[in-house]
This record gives C-alpha cells, structure tokens and sequence, in this order.
C-alpha cells in the first residue's frame, strides 16, 4: 500500500453515478495553497489503497462522499464545508457551497437534505449503493446477526451463508402447514396474482425454498414453492435488503415492504416486527398498516444435526391471529461453513 506522504494535494473520493456528485467533482476548484486537486471515481477505483483507508475508518461512501488533504479524511458534510473553506473564490458552485456549508452549523442542517436528493436520484436511475463498508467474502446475515453470528449453530449458518454481491443459490426442502382464517381465505385468489403468502388450510406441503444472492447487491432472495394438493405449485418470492444493524425490509410484490429486526435469543432465531413501507426509487417509506394487516412474528429453531422448524404468525389487533404458516426444513443439502466447525 501507498504512504499517506505520496498523495500530494487533495483527493476528492465521490459516487461517480450520482449527477450531484459527478458534476461537483468537475465543479470544484481548490484554493492554489491546496495544491493539485485529484478526483476519484469510488466505483471505478474500487482497489484504490486510499478507498481500503476509507473503509478502515469506517466511513460510509452512500452516507457522503470524502476528500483527503494531508493525512485527515473529511466526510459527508465536513467534506462539504472543507470545500467551503478551501475552495476558489469562483465559479457559480464554489460560491453557492460556501454560501450553504461555510458554517458547520448550517452544513449540519443542509447537507441531509442533500444526502435525500442523492439517494432519490440513485432510486430513480436504477443504480446500487456503493456499499463500501461490506465485507463481501463474509455472508450477508453475519453482519445483520453482529456478535452473535458466533453462536449460531450450523444449520442456521448453513441457512444464512449466502454471500453479498454473488450469484450463490442454495435449496432446503421440507414440507409446511398453513392455517388461515375464513375472511383472510376470501382473498386467496388475489394473494395469489399477487405472488403472496397461501392463504389456504392445509398440511404436509411439500416445499422447496432456494435462497438467492443477488449480483450486485446485498440483497438476499427467498423462492419459495408450496405444492398444494391438487393443484398448481403456489410460488412467493420476496427480497431481503439490509438497511442498517439487524435491520431488514423484505419486500414483495406491488412495492410492499415488510420491516422486520432480526435477534438470536434463547437459542431461537426471531424475527420481530418493524412496520411496513412502501418501497420505491430504492427508498422504503414507512406506512402505517398495522391496523390493516396486523403484525408478524416469526421464528426458527434447530430440531436435529442438519434440521430447523420455522413458524410464522400474523396478529391482528381486532381479530387476533389470523394467520400462521410452519413447517421442518432439511440443510444437508448445503455445504457447511468452515468456522461450523467450531460447534462441532
């Protein structure tokens, strides 16, 4: 890796697919006692030693984008108001930055809104996170787990394992039972148009499962296949995207989103209920259903040396459970982490 002492200048590390961002980076002109203004392209140059010291310190490119000058590192918002102080007095951007970001206060209140508009525009664009801060040869729910991934058994990392930014698919097989109540079952014709939850009372279904990584993303796949007796495969698929600690958004067809906490309590894997969104343009906006839908629980548990049950219920405030489907999976199938071992 490269000294500090051999980046002369300032650096300027950025989301070349963000219009903001890209046409600040052509924009901004540095005082001359600044020396050489370089500008990097984080998508670009995502072997760059400076972007590897970015990630060693934590800092979030999608959170704000960051200029290097002399050994310190200014993020988001100080890197606004760096440009604010240091920048040339010219130009219609130098001016109109150092009007907004000249104060840290008035950064601090300014550069949120700014940081939204980004984001929005990404959504609209169809374009990812930079997602600096990943570990990408780790699993994807080692970070969403924290320090308790450590005590995860192995089937439930054989469950969890799939990698970020990978085209890895793994299949459990086991069979289900559903049991819904009559006036949720009125709308089993719509759920299924809709791709959602079998709302029908059965048990033994056989079902298949394949978790799915998605290439460019951390976003996590679940394919589900529940063969009814008697008729057509009943398939709902739905996406699981980070969004921050133990947080997730599993999100469904028609752009609604289920907010949900994951924990490892009690030798359980539990999935506790957040809320709903709406989710468009990359965004997931809360929306207040649970009068409408209810809550959701779920919750899984290990039953043999490669088996996990798993429940999932749906409470509603004025009708009470409405809803409940269970079932027993196999992992056999998928091949072990290394560090299972370490339950061994």
């Amino acid at each position: 890796m490269m000294h500090h002492q051999t980046y002369t200048g300032a650096w300027f590390i950025y989301d070349g697919e963000c219009p903001l961002c890209r046409n600040a980076a052509k924009a901004l002109r540095l005082k001359e006692s600044i020396g050489e203004l370089h500008l990097l392209d984080a998508r670009d140059a995502s072997g760059h030693p400076l972007l590897a010291a970015i990630r060693a310190r934590n800092l979030d490119l999608d959170k704000g984008m960051v200029i290097y000058h002399q050994g310190r590192y200014f993020h988001g918002r100080d890197a606004m108001h760096f440009m604010a102080v240091y920048g040339a007095p010219k130009g219609l951007f130098n001016r109109f930055n150092r009007l907004l970001f000249r104060k840290p206060a008035e950064a601090a209140k300014v550069y949120p809104l700014l940081r939204g508009i980004r984001n929005l525009l990404l959504g609209f664009l169809g374009r990812g996170k930079i997602d600096n801060l990943t570990e990408r040869e780790a699993p994807t729910f080692k970070a969403i787990f924290g320090a308790a991934w450590h005590e995860l058994p192995p089937p439930f990392k054989k469950h969890y394992r799939n990698r970020p930014y990978s085209q890895e698919r793994f299949r459990v097989s086991g069979s289900m039972s559903v049991r819904t109540s009559p006036l949720l079952r009125l709308f089993a014709p719509l759920s299924r148009l809709m791709g959602g939850i079998p709302l029908v009372n059965a048990t033994d279904i056989p079902v298949t499962v394949d978790f799915e990584s998605e290439a460019t993303s951390r976003a996590f796949h679940f394919n589900r296949i529940f063969h009814l007796p008697g008729g057509k495969p009943w398939r709902f698929h739905s996406r699981m995207v980070p969004t921050g600690g133990s947080r997730m958004v599993e999100e469904m067809k028609f752009r609604l989103g289920w907010r949900v906490r994951f924990a490892f309590e009690g030798g359980r894997v539990k999935l506790h209920h957040d809320g709903y969104a709406l989710c468009a343009f990359g965004q997931h906006i809360p929306l207040p259903l649970g009068w409408l839908i209810g809550s959701v629980e779920a919750e899984e548990w290990i039953t043999g040396d490669d088996r996990f049950d798993m429940c999932v219920h749906i409470n509603h405030p004025l009708f009470g459970q409405i809803y409940e489907y269970r079932g027993s999976f196999d992992t056999s199938a998928i091949p072990a982490l290394e560090d299972d071992t370490d339950h061994g």
